[in-house]
């Protein structure tokens, strides 16, 4: 039985598992028009709709808010707000040698020169987009890490490699090449600490509100590169 387990583990992963980077890959670079659009929407479906089929009915696990049960909701707003003051911090150090107009050039691209549209992104990728990357990121990818391996620390640092992955690959849009390799240190940072609470507590509420305040720290400084530095 633990054996058919750890297959069916092994599965999802080598399904999910490449679907938040290829889906990164698909928004970057995808034809413009309803084709791009349909790609994009298909791997969005891919990566947060299947798991969830994936979850209630091949693995039959009965369907989970991931309550809190076991506390860790403090410890998860006192890291989140550290996180915060970290990155304001480094941001505050390294501002110097970024480029203000390139940033804001490569967020026109996109769309997110405007401020509205800019607000909406920033309200979607904090309070919805950091959730739903708790539930892909920690709730299914680290259960199947550590399922498959048995060893919780690897599953840790493996689920924080596919998160820093897929989160480096979107940089490439925005950041040279330096600066993408400071952020992704601090992002696999994060993604450690972030799956070492869900892999103690079993809950995504708890990564969730620390992963909510690092965004709002990001998002702050985008704001300020795109609206204000430019």
């Amino acid at each position: 039985m633990k054996n058919h387990s750890r297959l069916l583990s092994l599965i999802a992963l080598i399904l999910f598992a490449p679907a938040p980077t290829v889906g990164v890959l698909l928004a970057l670079h995808s034809p413009q028009g309803a084709s791009g659009s349909l790609l994009w929407a298909a791997a969005k479906v891919w990566l947060f709709v299947l798991p969830a089929i994936w979850y209630l009915f091949i693995e039959k696990q009965p369907f989970s808010l991931s309550k809190p049960k076991n506390g860790g909701l403090f410890i998860g707003l006192m890291i989140g707000l550290m996180m915060f003051a970290i990155i304001l911090a480094t941001f505050a150090l390294f501002k110097n040698t970024l480029s203000p107009d390139l940033i804001h050039n490569k967020a026109a691209a996109f769309g997110l020169n405007r401020p509205l549209v800019y607000a909406a992104a920033a309200l979607y990728w904090i309070a919805i987009n950091s959730l739903l990357e708790e539930y892909i990121f920690r709730f299914f990818f680290y259960r199947q890490l550590e399922n498959v391996l048995n060893i919780k620390w690897l599953a840790v640092i493996l689920a924080a490699g596919i998160f820093t992955l897929h989160h480096s690959v979107v940089l490439t849009a925005y950041l040279p090449i330096m600066h993408n390799i400071l952020a992704s240190i601090g992002i696999f940072a994060a993604g450690v600490i972030w799956s070492g609470l869900y892999a103690k507590y079993r809950s995504v509420w708890v990564p969730f509100i620390s992963h909510l305040w690092a965004d709002i720290a990001v998002f702050g400084i985008g704001a300020y590169l795109i609206f204000q530095a430019a």
